[in-house]
């Protein structure tokens, strides 16, 4: 409340988790347009103070959300994990606080949890006129998944599929700017082996220095 006052919230501002905030405090995001990014993993697994990701709140005051990854090192580092622990967590939560009442849980649904992570994504990093849709004059960045394979097989919805039932193993192809960047499910221009090298050595010399 102290950044609203001093007029710090604005649309170029983006808060991540956003966890343990006051209503009053989401009301004056909503109102000064500000962005959220939350993580979900991260937020649970870590136990970041509620530890609970504050999708309904940035929802109640009309934020739509992107999603994010933290701590890749200790939690998995695709957004194929986000997307389902969101959607987890939020339906969890709608249908504990209906239980036993006559209300019926909002429940998000898995078209709002892709939204999160493509354009929302890109919006709440200041790139939602660059990327995050495939739109005409954005930025041609694309993943291709494979929907036949033995998770995702056979195709009914293809959102349903991509949030519920694909995961980074289903990624054949990847185009960045245009460029690709994965092909027939092997990363083009990068040397596994000598990354795998590099990524060793680079641990065993932090373990070292911790000892």
């Amino acid at each position: 409340m102290r950044w609203a006052a001093d007029g710090l919230l604005n649309p170029d501002l983006t808060l991540i988790h956003a966890t343990g905030l006051t209503p009053d405090a989401w009301r004056a995001m909503g109102d000064a347009g500000v962005t959220v990014s939350l993580a979900p993993t991260s937020d649970a697994q870590i136990g970041l103070e509620t530890a609970v990701p504050a999708i309904d709140e940035a929802l109640g005051v009309g934020i739509r959300p992107g999603l994010s990854i933290d701590v890749e090192v200790a939690l998995a580092s695709d957004m194929f994990t986000q997307m389902r622990a969101l959607h987890a967590i939020q339906r969890m939560r709608a249908v504990h606080g209906a239980y036993g009442t006559d209300t019926v849980p909002h429940r998000i649904t898995t078209r709002d949890v892709l939204d999160f992570a493509t354009l929302q994504g890109a919006r709440t990093n200041g790139l939602g006129d660059v990327t995050g849709s495939l739109t005409p004059g954005k930025q041609a960045d694309l993943l291709v998944v494979n929907a036949g394979d033995v998770n995702t097989m056979p195709l009914n919805d293809a959102v349903g599929t991509l949030v519920l039932g694909a995961d980074a193993r289903n990624i054949e192809t990847v185009v960045v700017a245009g460029r690709v960047r994965k092909a027939d499910g092997r990363l083009v221009g990068v040397d596994v082996d000598t990354l795998r090298g590099e990524v060793t050595a680079s641990r065993d010399a932090s373990l070292k220095v911790a000892e």
